[in-house]
């Protein structure tokens, strides 16, 4: 029989593996404490602007609820819904707005882009076709569906149609006429080129 004996560096290595051990041990329970207790600056801040966000929409309402055709307030639903990508609410009120006044701009250009995030492409591209049918020199109604006809409703030649004129229309805006000719370029050349 052997009895084995422990040196004194032996029981020193040990004390340490120990006291390191304890030592993450308390520094991991620690962290996990504080991080229950302290979530993200960001969640904090996100659940601030929610918070504000839902106070707002609740005095639109009560708004509403007094004058259910404001249209100031039905936009401004609309605005504070899209902001939360709450895409489907803002699209109410951007019909109800819509109701109120069949040519306002804001409100079917909020409702063709609730319609994309809602990847509904064809009752967006109709939204901002309507804009063209009003005003057809907007550029911004032009880009939208030249973008969707490119991406989404798989017609390229009306994509090329809406992106030229966006290029005679976006005079001084280098930013988007680079932005068209990138789109053009990706386009399979017409029958005509």
């Amino acid at each position: 029989m052997s009895t084995t004996t422990t040196t004194q560096p032996d029981q020193g290595r040990r004390l340490v593996i120990a006291v390191l051990g304890l030592g993450l041990a308390f520094l991991f329970i620690g962290s996990l404490i504080h991080r229950l207790q302290n979530p993200g600056l960001t969640t904090q801040a996100r659940l601030g602007e929610t918070s504000a966000a839902m106070n707002e929409v609740a005095g639109l309402m009560a708004r509403l609820d007094a004058e259910p055709n404001h249209l100031p307030t039905l936009l401004a639903l609309g605005d504070q819904f899209m902001r939360m990508g709450a895409w489907d609410r803002a699209a109410v009120f951007w019909r109800r707005a819509l109701a109120v006044d069949p040519s306002h701009d804001k409100a079917l250009n909020g409702l063709g882009v609730a319609h994309y995030n809602l990847d509904q492409f064809p009752e967006s591209a109709e939204q901002f076709r309507r804009i063209l049918a009003l005003h057809p020199d907007n550029h911004r109604a032009h880009f939208n569906l030249g973008m969707l006809y490119k991406h989404y409703l798989n017609d390229p030649g009306q994509a090329r149609q809406h992106f030229q004129r966006v290029l005679e229309l976006a005079v001084g805006d280098e930013d988007l006429v680079e932005r068209i000719r990138q789109e053009l370029s990706e386009l399979e050349p017409s029958a005509g080129q």
